[in-house]
């Protein structure tokens, strides 16, 4: 066997599983609907300004009224990817200058070392945006509302990030932001939440699943590869955060909810070799969890696993009456505990 076996996920204790159901409780499918709703889409800069416009002021109101510090942060990206023109469709070409803009909310704590959760607002052209990732969007902005009135040993940032369908442009952004102001602890990072389905079959496998991840294969397998389980990707670095999120999410909706998988590129020795042999290793290495792993900070992505489910992956009908709300409540308040514990939530 050439993978790595699932690391065990301890039982929360009881209180701890008491606070994770009245966190859920907390949440508000409706308002997460309503987001998700008024949220415009596509959402391309380069296409129009104006609907990003309207979405960032959107997202930095939500923060600020669940009583974060938030701010928007412009920024511009040299020598990177971007769209052509909207007739031209997803296609891309250099571009010696991008324009972009990450909305960041901040919670100081006793102690500048933040903890960071990330989703990204863009979308691909054309695309109705709403699993991809309005539902990582939506779920920052609950999970800013859980959080709104706690205090923090560690500081807590939440960021919307820009661009990271043209290369974790945005992500890279606030990495490099956020590391020039004070240590980070670690990052969750929402990336395609809410797809589910109770169908068999209804989730792919990559061919070489089974050889690199052979407990997590048969787990998978013995539900009938039915698409209901939330993925949680860590390198060894992050393997405490990707943990206490998983004994959150298990303790709501069962022990075969979430599935951990370390990074190919990350077993040691093998790493190197898989990375380049190995398809499944870029998979690995798809969203706004890389840049922190390139800055060897800890960082853990949560995802439904996107096009290995959800059939309307980059497509116009990404709509938000695809998604299952049950779910996406569930990883939030499950981020919500993982943050309560990791970040030391003070009483009072």
């Amino acid at each position: 066997m050439l993978g790595t076996s699932e690391p065990a996920i301890p039982t929360l204790p009881g209180h701890l599983i008491a606070r994770a159901g009245s966190l859920y409780e907390d949440v508000s499918i409706a308002r997460m609907r309503t987001t998700l709703g008024q949220l415009p889409a596509p959402r391309v800069r380069v296409h129009s300004a104006a609907s990003m416009e309207r979405a960032d002021a959107m997202i930095c109101e939500a923060f600020t009224e669940a009583g974060w510090l938030a701010e928007l942060d412009p920024f511009e990206a040299r020598d990177v990817k971007s769209w052509t023109s909207e007739a031209e469709g997803s296609a891309m070409e250099s571009a010696a200058r991008l324009d972009g803009v990450n909305v960041v909310a901040v919670r100081e704590g006793q102690v500048p070392d933040a903890l960071v959760f990330v989703a990204h607002h863009d979308t691909v052209p054309g695309s109705g945006g709403a699993d991809d990732n309005g539902s990582g969007v939506a779920a920052l902005l609950e999970l800013a509302r859980l959080l709104g009135d706690a205090r923090f040993r560690l500081s807590v940032v939440l960021a919307a990030v820009d661009h990271e369908e043209l290369g974790f442009v945005g992500s890279r952004r606030l990495v490099s932001r956020l590391t020039a102001q004070r240590p980070v602890a670690g990052a969750f990072v929402f990336e395609m939440l809410g797809y589910t389905s109770a169908e068999p079959r209804s989730q792919l496998l990559p061919a070489s699943i089974g050889l690199l991840y052979p407990g997590q294969a048969r787990k998978i397998r013995a539900r009938d590869l039915r698409g209901d389980f939330t993925a949680v990707l860590y390198q060894r670095s992050g393997v405490g955060l990707a943990t206490r999120f998983a004994q959150g999410l298990a303790a709501l909706a069962g022990p075969a909810e979430p599935v951990l998988l370390r990074a190919p590129t990350d077993i040691p020795l093998l790493g190197p070799v898989l990375g380049r042999a190995v398809p499944l290793a870029r998979d690995f290495a798809r969203s706004d969890h890389v840049p922190f792993w390139e800055k060897r900070l800890p960082a853990v992505q949560i995802t439904d696993t996107a096009n290995f489910r959800n059939p309307h992956y980059h497509r116009a009908s990404d709509l938000p009456q695809t998604l299952d709300y049950q779910c996406i409540a569930g990883i939030v308040a499950a981020s919500a505990l993982a943050a309560e514990q990791v970040a030391g939530r003070l009483a009072g």
